[in-house]
């Protein structure tokens, strides 16, 4: 077009983009009559514009996360890095030069190399029973839902494998924006049936559709109008114009229709159909009728799709449903086997890989990926664990999946889903109501619509109905979507909801208040709860659980005025280090040593007495077990004469105890 312009002595049209991938803020702006226009912001969309400068006129510009994340879908070229203010290192810069040969993520991963195919023998089972079926003249429909990442994809790529042979296979393949494209995933179904090339022009095209039609059966000749009308195929004045659009649709759907059946007596007939949850209208009508039909034909129509997903053939008897779930224990180890190999080393990180990812195949083989780019996994002829790893990280591809199904949600459940994320794991319905500000009777559909898109689950309780996440990567990802001050507000909501509903068995949820009031930047309460918290983990024999608890209580003691309060919140958490300390670490280790020494500092502070007294009598114990019995004796003494001054008869009798012990060991 721009050209047109230049050869019509016009300004030519000149376009440029830049493209980054990372996390914005987007911004909403009311523009007046009703209309809101929405502005992302931040490092990304800054890096963004800059590539957008770098582009050359009439292409696109990509960051290397863009390009890493793209890569098979599009081709790209190297511009060379370039300096970006703000940012330290050059940024590679990449220009977009076309399309790829993959379309779907499962095609990426085929590119890669896929891994060792596991725990599906049952599902596979099914299918070729089915296969059998259809192939004797008893068509069959078989689905394959299961959340992303499952294994939907690769299911009906392992059974082409071992029966290509004996079928005659056509493909379609659904995108995430498809549902605004009718027939999209059709088309591509018929352009490979009829081998239409990208570069064939009309002639040749409507001469492949024409021909490959009549040696079909000349009996379908008048489906052509309707085939070509669909492939965009039609010359001169479109004959089919005019015609009623319901009519119109209604013939171009049969005319497939026939053409598949017509098909189907020449060989067996496979047809996929990928990702049902992302087609349009008009493909599902196509579908329907698809269903309707083949009950009689040597047609085995596979689909697959995740749970939010409706349709109306479950009545229909040669319809069956296979669901696929994350993978067992022992099928996830053999697919990290396969990944990782067998060395005893890296048993631990595999643990960490299958809890993390809960036995999904995409993020496992996604997880391992991205250890060995951020090179915290090396292959040097056997693969090794170059430092230490206490979590995972959720690879961007695996965000992204995740993201992009909360994002699809109405707006509604999503605000709901990301309120859930911030109350946690395990979520009570009158807590939900108290948070999200809502009626249960308001809730309630949203609640089982979630459900259903298996987000969430109902789980056994005793009394009120409670839900948790199904997946913990789902609720992180959510999690993460809020603004950092939404956060912050949906957990002092959390925490309040939780002190008025359970107000007499808070010492049962210290701990989530705990975390709630943490994350609000409370830290005041925070404290308070810590304490209790880590007593609680003290007196159950959960030392490791309390030296964390008050590991998180010292680092919110910075956040408060140097007081009294400050003071007192120090000494009570350090009081349970000591404690946690002889026990993990042994009763003269430097890690005990050092929390009692605090312990007698912060007791100085506040005044000496009872609260000095107390780790002065630890530190007795201390000297007296390093063999350090005079200056222990000494000190022992002085906690006597302050015990005195206390009346309190129990450190008392404790200063006594151990001088007697020191005494002893002094030989008097």
């Amino acid at each position: 077009y721009s050209g047109q312009l230049r050869a019509q002595g016009k300004l030519p049209l000149q376009a440029r983009a830049g493209i980054n991938t990372g996390e914005v803020v987007v911004r909403s702006l009311q523009t007046g009559a009703g209309h809101t226009e929405y502005t992302p912001i931040g490092h990304s969309t800054s890096l963004a514009a800059r590539m957008q400068a770098l582009a050359p006129v009439g292409s696109i510009a990509a960051t290397g996360v863009t390009r890493k994340l793209c890569e098979g879908y599009f081709t790209f070229k190297s511009l060379g890095p370039t300096l970006v203010k703000g940012v330290s290192e050059p940024v590679e810069v990449y220009e977009v030069t076309g399309l790829g040969p993959l379309r779907t993520r499962f095609q990426r991963a085929v590119a890669r190399g896929l891994t060792k195919f596991v725990g599906r023998q049952r599902e596979m089972e099914a299918v070729k029973h089915a296969a059998q079926l259809a192939r004797a003249g008893h068509g069959q429909v078989v689905a394959a839902m299961a959340e992303p990442g499952v294994g939907k994809s690769r299911l009906f790529h392992e059974f082409k494998l071992v029966s290509a042979s004996e079928w005659m296979t056509l493909e379609a393949f659904s995108v995430s924006h498809g549902k605004a494209s009718a027939y999209l995933p059709v088309l591509e179904l018929l352009r490979d049936y009829f081998r239409i090339a990208p570069t064939d022009d009309l002639r040749i095209r409507r001469e492949k559709v024409t021909g490959r039609v009549l040696t079909l059966d000349r009996s379908l000749e008048d489906a052509l109008p309707y085939l070509f009308g669909l492939l965009g195929l039609s010359e001169g004045d479109d004959s089919l114009a005019q015609m009623d659009p319901q009519l119109r649709r209604r013939r171009t759907q049969e005319a497939i229709k026939r053409l598949l059946l017509r098909e189907s007596l020449n060989q067996p007939l496979m047809v996929i159909f990928e990702d049902l949850h992302w087609i349009d209208g008009e493909t599902q009508s196509l579908l329907n009728l698809l269903v309707d039909s083949i009950a009689t034909a040597r047609i085995l129509l596979l689909v697959n799709y995740r749970p939010e997903y409706r349709h109306e053939w479950g009545n229909r008897t040669h319809y069956s449903q296979l669901r696929l779930d994350p993978l067992g224990y022992e099928s996830a180890e053999a697919m990290l086997a396969s990944l990782l190999g067998e060395a005893p080393e890296l048993a631990p990180l595999k643990r960490l890989i299958v809890e993390r990812t809960e036995g999904n195949p995409f993020f496992m083989e996604e997880a391992v990926q991205t250890l060995f780019d951020e090179g915290a996994l090396a292959r040097d002829g056997e693969i090794k664990l170059l430092r230490p790893l206490a979590e995972l990280k959720i690879p961007p591809t695996v965000q992204a999946v995740l993201a992009a199904r909360i994002d699809r949600l109405p707006a509604t459940e999503k605000e709901l889903l990301q309120t859930l994320a911030a109350i946690g794991k395990d979520l009570a319905v009158s807590v939900i109501e108290a948070v999200a500000g809502q009626s249960e009777a308001r809730l309630e559909p949203m609640l089982t619509d979630l459900q259903l898109g298996e987000f969430i689950y109902e789980q056994p309780s005793l009394g009120a109905t409670e839900y948790t996440f199904k997946h913990a990567l789902t609720q992180e990802v959510a999690y993460h979507s809020l603004l950092a001050e939404h956060r912050r507000a949906l957990h002092e909501r959390t925490a309040r909801a939780i002190e008025t509903l359970y107000s007499r068995q808070l010492e049962d949820r210290c701990s989530s208040l705990f975390r709630h009031y943490s994350l609000a930047h409370q830290p005041v309460k925070a404290l308070c709860y810590a304490q209790m918290t880590a007593e609680q983990a003290l007196n159950r024999g959960a030392y490791a659980e309390a030296a964390r608890t008050v590991e998180n209580g010292l680092k919110l003691v910075n956040e408060l005025a140097e007081d009294r309060d400050r003071l007192g919140a120090e000494l009570a958490l350090r009081s349970i280090e000591s404690a946690v300390a002889r026990v993990l670490h042994g009763a003269i280790s430097p890690e005990r040593e050092r929390a009692v020494r605090r312990l007698c500092e912060l007791g100085e502070k506040l005044g000496g007495g009872e609260h000095s007294l107390r780790g002065l009598i630890a530190l007795c114990s201390i000297l007296f077990n390093r063999g350090e019995s005079a200056r222990g004796l000494e000190l022992a003494q002085r906690c006597i004469a302050l015990a005195e001054e206390t009346a309190q008869p129990g450190l008392l009798a404790a200063a006594h105890l151990q001088a007697g012990f020191l005494a002893l060991s002094c030989g008097k």
